[in-house]
């Protein structure tokens, strides 16, 4: 189904301002929150405020629950609704694709996807690897600069890792594209040549609610934040209201971990747990953390904890349909889409045409719909498990194709 895509100002605000008040912050690893109680009250009071408190606590749960369900079905693949002219100029030319690691599962399949939908009106694609450095991911687009290239697809790369870079392909006529990933400043806007496509945000969100209802609302979770840019802090961030609002009783504790210290996410995992034996629940943020955070968990001899993540792909839900260790949730995005949207966005700028906000579609997987998809590579690539593919149909028309 076509529609037109709506602008969503204000969450994207929102999110934009929890990555600034984030990267303004201090550097401290950890925090955590409870509820708290006023002590020296009447026990009538006590009672009236503590039954009070109990309902409050079934009314959050509940929301909680139909918040799980919503993000359990799968979902709308959003098409535009005008069409791009001019794209037949551009046969011939190469668009630049530059993950933050090449080798993340997710990062390929939207490498294949974007390679699939160039190649519908002729443009070939480039692969370059970030590898998680300021210096690869500015020899990358110095590379696609060089090359002239139609447009360059930064994935997961925050701008000021390549601020310079950027500028530099810009003033050559090059678009970029910096996805899945906030503004660098509240209020910045995309223009033809430089766009802000937010992804996947609100992967936090659905882990938030799932927690909360899962728990009946008595969780104690550890967050093992990514801490490799403002983005990824401001979405757990933005997650904590929900906890705030739906789930008073729960204690929520945020440490951080990072991709330039991978080989400690495991040793981190298990000093988290350790120090923190009432925890129930343990949320990492991508699958590139969940053997690490799985290879803690069992140091930590804390094998019954109710580990979930995001980012999710044949790995983590094959954990998930097996049923015998701690996974228990995962949210996965649908990379296949993200593939033929960003696709969809460099030939508008690359044609001088208005950049659309992209949303990926995402879905939460558990035990209780797990079953309903195949957990394979090529269900996964095909885009099967988040429904229809007509959307690959719609683009082509809107291409001209």
């Amino acid at each position: 189904m076509t529609r037109t895509w709506k602008r969503m100002a204000a969450p994207a605000a929102a999110l934009a301002a929890a990555a600034l008040l984030a990267a303004c912050s201090s550097s401290s690893s950890s925090s955590s929150s409870t509820a708290s109680s006023s002590s020296a009250t009447p026990s009538s009071a006590a009672s009236g405020s503590a039954s009070a408190t109990a309902s409050a606590a079934s009314g959050g749960v509940a929301a909680a629950q139909a918040q799980v369900t919503k993000f359990e079905a799968a979902p709308d693949h959003p098409v535009p609704g005008t069409p791009v002219k001019g794209v037949s100029a551009l046969k011939g030319k190469t668009v630049y694709y530059v993950p933050l690691v090449q080798q993340i599962p997710g990062f390929v399949l939207t490498a294949a996807s974007l390679k699939t939908a160039l190649g519908k009106v002729g443009l070939k694609l480039q692969v370059c690897n970030g590898e998680a450095q300021p210096a690869a991911v500015a020899a990358c687009i110095g590379q696609a600069t060089g090359a002239s290239a139609a447009g360059i697809i930064l994935d997961s790369i925050p701008y000021g890792m390549a601020a310079n870079a950027i500028t530099a392909a810009n003033t050559k006529g090059i678009p970029v594209i910096v996805s899945d990933q906030l503004p660098p400043t509240a209020g910045a806007k995309s223009t033809n040549k430089l766009d802000y496509a937010l992804g996947a945000p609100y992967q936090p969100n659905a882990i938030a609610y799932w927690t909360i209802a899962n728990s009946g609302g008595s969780a104690s979770t550890i967050i093992a934040e990514s801490a490799d840019s403002p983005s990824t802090i401001a979405y757990v961030n933005s997650s904590l209201s929900i906890y705030k609002q739906y789930c008073p009783g729960c204690k929520i504790t945020v440490k951080q971990i990072s991709q330039s210290a991978a080989a400690q996410m495991a040793s981190d995992t298990s000093s988290f747990l350790l120090t923190d034996p009432s925890a129930t629940y343990y949320y990492t943020e991508f699958e590139d953390s969940l053997q690490p955070a799985l290879q803690g968990i069992q140091t930590a001899n804390r094998s019954a904890i109710n580990l979930s993540v995001a980012g999710g792909s044949v790995f983590g839900l094959g954990l998930l349909a097996k049923g015998t260790g701690p996974v228990r949730a995962v949210v996965a995005v649908d990379q296949t889409y993200a593939g033929w949207a960003l696709a969809d966005q460099v030939l508008r700028m690359a044609t001088k045409g208005t950049p659309v906000d992209v949303l990926y579609p995402t879905r939460l997987f558990t035990k209780d719909n797990i079953g309903s998809i195949t957990v394979t590579p090529a269900a996964q690539a095909a885009g099967s498990w988040f429904g229809s593919t007509a959307y690959q149909a719609a683009f082509e028309k809107l291409w001209g194709v």
